[in-house]
């Protein structure tokens, strides 16, 4: 069952929905309504390496997104992570021209990975046309290098995303990210994803790397050389959040042989 509310400030608009199960909310979206009538949604979140979530949060910083809304469950740990004083909550929604960034600073249990997408897009394709969905993460191969492997929810997506990146020739992606793609497939959203090789708790470069992959297939213009050149002050400062993941339930994306299974 949904709930739903709007208020207005100063002629902004915002929605606040509540998912829920019985008398208890699953899923509770307070957000300002995108502004734009279509949307592209990117995504990353804490796994292996802490490739999404590093790589989204750069994006946001490097080109100046804008704050909209938050997104709170029991699915997710209780929490508040505050930067300079200011206190925040932990999974977020920013927005910039037609392009919507979802961003989380806590892994999202196995029950949180079905459940959050399907709320999200739910509480989105309500308000806005959901064009394309983008995400990005890690995955752990055991190889030294930072190659970028990708996938698509269409054979088009596919077409577009080959000459970029890797493409294997199975590959079975677990988590939110997984989450995530399967709505995509049941809402028909295309969808694509770049799984950045990683063997560190916290793997800046990979972000990096899967970043500059993105930035080339979608026009953003993006320079990554400063999130290479902070990478050994980023890593002390997200092993915290590096340990927290190892302790979730989610098992993280790993290299075996021709299948990778995250």
């Amino acid at each position: 069952m949904e709930k739903s509310s709007q208020a207005s400030d100063g002629g902004t608009r915002c929605a606040v929905n509540a998912f829920q199960a019985g008398d208890a909310p699953l899923v509770r979206v307070s957000a300002e309504i995108p502004s734009s009538k279509e949307t592209v949604l990117v995504a990353g979140f804490p796994g292996s390496g802490l490739v999404g979530s590093i790589a989204v949060q750069y994006l946001v910083e490097s080109l100046a997104f804008t704050h909209i809304g938050n997104i709170v469950s029991p699915l997710l740990p209780a929490g508040s992570l505050a930067t300079s004083g200011l206190a925040q909550a932990p999974f977020r929604l920013y927005e910039k021209g037609n392009m919507l960034v979802v961003l989380s600073d806590v892994p999202i249990s196995d029950e949180g990975s079905c459940v959050i997408p399907a709320k999200l897009l739910e509480w989105l394709c309500a308000r806005t046309v959901v064009t394309e969905i983008i995400l990005v993460g890690g995955v752990v191969t055991g190889g030294d290098g930072e190659r970028v492997f990708g996938v698509a929810t269409t054979t088009d997506g596919v077409e577009k995303i080959k000459s970029h990146c890797l493409i294997l020739p199975a590959l079975n992606i677990t988590g939110i990210t997984g989450g995530f793609l399967t709505e995509a497939c049941m809402r028909k959203i295309p969808a694509t994803g770049f799984l950045v090789e990683t063997n560190f708790d916290v793997d800046p470069r990979a972000s990096a790397a899967g970043l500059s992959v993105i930035s080339g297939i979608y026009g953003l213009g993006l320079d990554t050389a400063p999130l290479i050149a902070q990478a050994d002050s980023i890593e002390p400062m997200l092993q915290k959040l590096a340990e927290d993941v190892k302790k979730s339930d989610v098992p993280p994306t790993s290299y075996d042989e021709d299948v990778m299974y995250g």
